[in-house]
């Protein structure tokens, strides 16, 4: 298939255009710059870059339908995030009735769209009680669902962890340094975890998937708590673990408050992607995502120990 895909750098991005250059489709990514563009056609073959801006999308929209489907990873976690992204899907939209058959697109939502666990592990059917920074996007996918030029899938990750970027990352920094680990948690809160390559794995089956028009939940681990998560993390490093609950500063506004998701407490089901979906994720286990951050040797005394948005 050509897949145009958006946010092809980013943290999921990067992970889902290598795996779909694996399973051999053509992947057309919208990069912003000619390193960008350089660093994704290393990835393998089969990789053409379209130079563009996500807050312009007059010039790849046209590019973009004429692709048999568009993955939307991308995200600027700016304060007009909502105005561009609005304005980058209705663009698609529009662009999409000039096609004879309806656009397959997936779109990436959040687990902090969700609310706090309850009694029972998060599924498909809980309503949507976003975190303030990102209300914009349940509408955002409602009138994405509710086009008729569109055939749309939505993922739901949980928190992203790569080699490193995400909690498991930033955590085995901060002990392999000595340092606490800075985060909106406290030591009871519990983090439904992913890696990368799981998730590009959960898009690729969609995305060839007979069965488009789905909405999913992406935890291959349910959920840990904080301070076992960090123990653990500790155990393996011959270190130690300490936790530094921080709070946002006084007059932050909650609409530009893109960290507030680290604080909820979270369990997750991901029995939809796994049932629907076929969905089999490697790392299903605490320790399969630290093998993968320890065995890249990341630790440099100049890195920062401040966790990254999800």
């Amino acid at each position: 298939m050509n897949v145009f895909v958006t946010g092809g750098t980013g943290t999921i991005g990067r992970a889902l255009v290598q795996h779909l250059l694996e399973r051999g489709h053509h992947v057309i990514g919208l990069t912003r710059s000619p390193e960008s563009a350089s660093e994704l056609r290393r990835l393998g073959p089969g990789f053409s870059a379209f130079p563009g801006d996500l807050a312009e999308p007059k010039g790849w929209t046209e590019r973009a339908i004429a692709c048999d489907a568009v993955i939307h990873t991308a995200a600027t976690f700016t304060p007009d995030m909502s105005v561009i992204d609005r304005r980058a899907m209705q663009a698609v939209k529009m662009a999409a009735r000039t096609r004879k058959h309806p656009l397959r697109v997936i779109y990436t939502g959040g687990i902090w769209l969700y609310p706090p666990t309850d009694k029972r592990p998060l599924t498909e059917t809980v309503s949507f009680e976003p975190q303030p920074a990102f209300i914009w996007m349940k509408e955002q996918i409602r009138s994405l669902q509710t086009s008729p030029n569109l055939s749309v899938a939505i993922i739901h990750p949980a928190l992203v962890c790569t080699p490193h970027k995400g909690p498991v990352a930033e955590i085995v920094k901060a002990v392999q340094r000595g340092q606490p680990f800075r985060t909106r948690a406290d030591a009871e809160t519990i983090w439904p975890l992913v890696s990368a390559q799981d998730l590009a794995k959960l898009y690729g089956t969609v995305l060839e998937a007979r069965s488009f028009r789905l909405a999913l939940l992406a935890a291959a681990i349910p959920g840990v708590r904080v301070k076992d998560l960090g123990h653990r993390i500790a155990t393996r490093l011959g270190g130690t673990f300490e936790l530094e609950t921080i709070r946002p500063k006084p007059g932050t506004d909650p609409k530009t408050d893109f960290e507030s998701g680290y604080a909820l407490s979270q369990v997750v089901s991901s029995r939809r992607a796994t049932s629907l979906a076929s969905w089999n994720p490697s790392a299903r286990a605490v320790d399969d995502l630290i093998d993968e951050v320890i065995e890249t040797g990341l630790d440099h005394p100049s890195q920062s120990a401040s966790i990254k948005s999800a």
